[in-house]
């Protein structure tokens, strides 16, 4: 599966406020709820911080990619947030993180977020994703971007 395909422009959010790993974690799972998508924030967010305790998802070139598998969702669902600003992620190189790609996949199949969690490092490291979508102006470009960098791997 594309991330491109998995990606919708209503789960993009642009200039997230900066702030700590929870505060951007509960602000997007927040979002998600909001938007009807999931059924509840807090534990999500827990399965999320528990993840990143067993060590920091950041990638390269600024991007992280927290990810948790929680029941009852039918498909791997993704997000973006873009904070402009960049925030302390606790990478492993200790620069500033700008784009997080929230993944949540089914407790069920596994192995659906472990493919799409090995095409998300393999765009980040063969492509320009990173370095172009910092710099897109809307959901719509974000997307765009996406699809053209995710088509060259």
């Amino acid at each position: 599966m594309k991330i491109y395909e998995l990606l919708k422009e209503d789960n993009i959010f642009l200039d997230l406020e900066p702030g700590d790993k929870r505060y951007v974690l509960e602000e997007i799972v927040s979002a998600l709820k909001k938007r009807g998508l999931i059924s509840k924030k807090k534990g999500i967010v827990e399965e999320l911080l528990k993840r990143e305790g067993l060590g920091s998802t950041c990638l390269e070139k600024g991007i992280a990619v927290p990810h948790a598998l929680i029941e009852k969702i039918e498909k791997p669902l993704l997000a973006l947030a873009l904070m402009r600003k960049g925030i302390n992620f606790e990478a492993a190189d200790k620069m500033p993180t700008y784009i997080i790609l929230l993944l949540l996949g089914d407790k069920d199949n596994p192995g659906s977020q472990l493919r799409l969690l090995a095409h998300i490092c393999r765009m980040v490291k063969e492509t320009k994703f990173a370095e172009k979508a910092k710099k897109a102006k809307s959901s719509h470009d974000i997307r765009l971007i996406l699809k053209k960098e995710e088509d060259k791997i």
